[in-house]
């Protein structure tokens, strides 16, 4: 059985306050590379978080890229995290392909991303909190986060946005595994 991280730092390569984060954490934390919609070609940015998935590997930290089976593959990432509105890959796959090599994760914002993601492994569901990263982005409320926990209860479920170690132990009795952050790991 495979060993599945309850923690998730969220890099962005293009936050230079990310880097000092990401040399200070654990190897029982895990790393999800992702773009946050900059507009730099894909090539570009796979090239610049080599570095840092180098470091992961000496560390043995797992980490999960964005939407790349080729980069997935040459980087021997843990997972692919993929856009869960479009499914987009950079190429048209087999999802049950892919999970027999890679955990498939991705970020649901609302029920219907919460129907689509029956496929995936990971999911991330976000914003829980009022968040600092995002701060014009509504945290759901708590209905509504149970009701998304309820419906995806069979899938290792994780808070995003603006989840602590603290406000983290409010969450843990409803069907959540972990969380992921950004700023919650300075």
């Amino acid at each position: 059985m495979v060993n599945i991280p309850n923690e998730w730092f969220f890099f962005n390569p293009y936050l230079k306050s990310n880097y000092k984060i990401l040399k200070k954490i654990p190897n029982k934390t895990g790393v999800v590379f992702f773009k946050n919609n900059n507009t730099a070609p894909q090539n570009d940015f796979f090239l610049l978080i080599q570095p840092y998935i180098d470091w992961c590997r000496k560390k043995r930290i797992k980490f999960i890229l964005p939407s790349s089976l080729y980069w997935a593959n040459k980087y021997k990432a843990f997972g692919i995290l993929v856009n869960n509105r479009t499914k987009e890959l950079n190429f048209s796959i087999n999802f049950k392909t892919i999970k027999k090599k890679y955990f498939i994760a991705t970020k649901v914002h609302n029920i219907y991303e919460g129907l689509n993601s029956s496929e995936c492994d990971l999911i991330f569901i976000s914003p829980v909190f009022k968040t600092s990263s995002f701060p014009k982005k509504k945290p759901l409320s708590r209905f509504f986060f149970l009701s998304l926990c309820l419906l995806m209860k069979k899938k290792k479920l994780f808070a995003l946005g603006g989840v602590n170690k603290l406000n983290y132990k409010k969450l843990k009795n409803i069907n959540i595994y972990g969380f992921g952050g950004i700023n919650n790991f300075n």
